[in-house]
């Protein structure tokens, strides 16, 4: 079995392990892309509480629901009409931010 917690840090690039709570976005991002299967589920689910503080099956049910609206958007096409307006509505204000 792979440790997660090794693995994360090299996909993530961060220098500690204890650095990877610093890393949310990033380490989300990779998680999203993680083959559970690879790691043990004790294991999961201490890496899912020190970075997040919540369970593994928490975070896997919320990257269910995200993957469901993700496919129903680009289905729909809003998820590129919607990329397509932030850039218009930064053109016309200037503005950088949502």
């Amino acid at each position: 079995m792979n440790d997660i917690f090794k693995d994360m840090q090299a996909k993530v690039g961060c220098e500690n392990i204890s650095d990877l709570p610093s890393y949310k976005r990033k380490v989300w991002h990779e998680m999203k892309q993680l083959n559970f299967a690879d790691y043990e589920e004790k294991q999961l689910e201490d890496f899912s509480k020190y970075v997040f503080g919540m369970s593994c099956q928490t975070l896997k049910d919320v990257m269910k629901q995200q993957k469901g609206r993700e496919e129903q958007c680009r289905k729909q096409g809003c998820w590129w009409k919607r990329a397509e307006q932030l850039a218009k509505k930064q053109h016309h204000t200037g503005s950088t931010c949502r």
